[in-house]
């Protein structure tokens, strides 16, 4: 009995190293944000491993959730215009990430860009 235990619990840490390596379980490290006024460039990996800002900080339908629960994109609640109390895209990701830049520079911290030519990069014609 404890044989077959092992040998299952060993079949599954390779199983799940495999996944891993593969990468299977890896989060997009960069992501450009398509919008007429201009792309958004955004790094994934830098706020979340170099600046360790928590999941929940941008993905707010986490908190209370078990932790490993895959993430939504905004998109999925917020759509183009805002419906009641749902913001539309623009209004969440102009609070969320220009919010968070202007409370860190408030702070006398370093901050990324909270101008709309430093957010946004419009296309070379």
């Amino acid at each position: 009995m404890k044989k077959g235990l092992i040998s299952i619990g060993v079949l599954a840490v390779f199983v799940f190293s495999l996944l891993m390596v593969s990468g299977a379980f890896a989060q997009e490290k960069d992501y450009t944000f398509k919008v007429g006024y201009g792309d958004v460039k955004f790094s994934h990996q830098k706020h979340a491993e170099t600046y360790k800002i928590s999941c929940e900080k941008c993905h707010h339908e986490l908190k209370g959730k078990k932790p490993g629960t895959a993430a939504q994109g905004c998109k999925k609640c917020h759509k183009a215009k805002t419906e009641g109390k749902v913001l539309g895209t623009k209004e969440a990701y102009h609070g969320s990430c220009k919010g968070c830049h202007d409370d860190l520079k408030k702070a006398g911290k370093p901050t990324g860009p909270a101008g709309c030519t430093q957010c946004h990069v419009k296309a070379k014609k």
